[in-house]
């Protein structure tokens, strides 16, 4: 994205009521949102899936148990890794999303911003390091890998999961793809770039798949009976672009040096 939003304007955007997650909780007690929360979940598994995935890669490949969620939402993530064994801290700045977060975990994630000054803070500290559609958000001129970099210890572990900018569904979308919404996504990767990124910054990249996933709900709301054919044509594409590392999403493990 260009320009690129200042911090202290992208701190005002999450920590308000703009950006996306925090405007789908519109004016609601936050708190009465739970069990909406866990029924949709229930009813298209999405970010539990992916987050017992993740926590079961970085429980074998972490050195340690302290880990830290970086924009950790409503903490289907969080709870994952602890269920997981780690302990766990996050930040997150939607108050709303917070407030979910410790309804489900047990704890409030931080109200900080991740930045140089969070990284310097907390250097050395964790084991792992955890971004989930949240890289995506981070201006690269604050050098945000680096960050990554100074918070883990020797041999620890960055888990990160993003947009994949050249997945096949990318393609197709061109101009129109789904995860070009400015300001919130600045930045849009390739396998590659994001394994170069990583690189430049001191860390091995040790695994980098991609997935795909969609919420086959929406065609039945939009074509009624005859949602049963484009749902089986877009599963059997989608199924087809990860098979071929084309998939929706990276999730890559990096190791620090």
């Amino acid at each position: 994205m260009f320009p690129v939003p200042s911090e202290q304007e992208l701190h005002e955007f999450y920590s308000g009521t703009q950006s996306a997650l925090e405007v789908g909780l519109g004016d609601r007690d936050p708190l009465q949102l739970y069990d909406q929360a866990i029924r949709e979940e229930t009813e298209f598994p999405n970010s539990t899936v992916d987050a017992k995935r993740i926590a079961e890669n970085l429980k074998r490949l972490a050195p340690g148990t302290r880990v830290l969620d970086v924009g950790s939402g409503y903490g289907f993530f969080s709870k994952a890794l602890m269920d997981a064994g780690f302990a766990v801290d996050a930040i997150e700045l939607g108050e709303a999303s917070r407030k979910i977060h410790a309804r489900m975990t047990g704890f409030e994630p931080k109200a900080e911003p991740f930045n140089a000054d969070f990284a310097r803070r907390n250097a050395g500290t964790y084991d792992a390091v955890l971004l989930s559609q949240v890289l995506e958000h981070l201006p690269m001129d604050s050098d945000p890998i680096k960050s990554l970099n100074d918070l883990l210890r020797t041999g620890g572990i960055c888990a990160i999961a993003i947009p994949h900018f050249r997945s096949y569904l990318s393609i197709v979308q061109g101009r129109s793809d789904m995860f070009i919404v400015p300001p919130e996504h600045l930045n849009f990767f390739t396998v590659k770039g994001l394994n170069a990124a990583f690189a430049s910054r001191g860390f091995q990249t040790l695994k980098c798949e991609t997935v795909s996933k969609f919420d086959y709900r929406k065609f039945r709301k939009r074509f009624g009976s005859l949602s049963l054919v484009p749902s089986l044509a877009l599963k059997g594409f989608l199924g087809v672009s990860s098979l071929m590392d084309k998939g929706m999403f990276i999730n890559g493990y990096f190791r620090k040096l």
